[in-house]
């Protein structure tokens, strides 16, 4: 239920640009801002809850695909790249949760 939240959060944020902005705002590393905006929004879940929800979405970050790395070798770092960057364990699992709302979000440019 509360990755669903989670969900439905991100998709309502992107779906409205006055929303996007905000969310820029805010910013992606402060789980508690982040937390606060979603329940001005009707939404409530926790940051382990994101930490869930993003683990799920980025499914097994400790390998880069052939894909991954084209990209880091191009410049550019996905979720999954970022993931494996940041660590392993319970480390990583925050570090990627971060970087999934930027692959989550990604369309917005949140």
């Amino acid at each position: 239920m509360a990755s669903s939240d989670v969900k439905a959060f991100l998709e309502k944020v992107n779906s409205d640009p006055a929303l996007v902005a905000k969310a820029k705002a805010i910013g992606t590393s402060d789980y508690d801002k982040v937390i606060a905006f979603a329940k001005e929004l009707g939404f409530s879940f926790t940051a382990g809850d994101m930490v869930d929800h993003f683990s799920d979405s980025i499914g097994d970050s400790s390998e880069l695909s052939e894909g991954d790395l084209s990209s880091v070798a191009g410049g550019t770092i996905t979720a999954s790249a970022a993931a494996v960057a940041g660590g392993v364990a319970a480390a990583a699992g925050v570090v990627s949760a971060g970087a999934a709302v930027t692959s989550t979000t990604q369309g917005s440019g949140w």
